[in-house]
């Protein structure tokens, strides 16, 4: 994983970070999704080797905006 990510334990807070960066939720907390800009990943929902459903995002970004 990249290391400019951050692990969020809450799918729910999860969503309200997006919100606050003005980035749609994606449709489906389940499936594995991103968010890139210019190659550079700012939020990833990703299945663990468990099949259990993580959620990153790059924590920067939530005080730039």
């Amino acid at each position: 994983m990249e290391q400019h990510l951050t692990e969020i334990k809450n799918a729910h807070l999860f969503m309200e970070y997006l919100m606050c960066i003005g980035v749609k939720s994606p449709r489906s907390r389940r499936d594995d999704w991103e968010l890139v800009d210019k190659e550079r990943v700012l939020a990833r929902i990703k299945k663990d080797k468990n099949g259990d459903t993580k959620f990153f995002i790059c924590a920067a970004l939530l005080g730039r905006r």
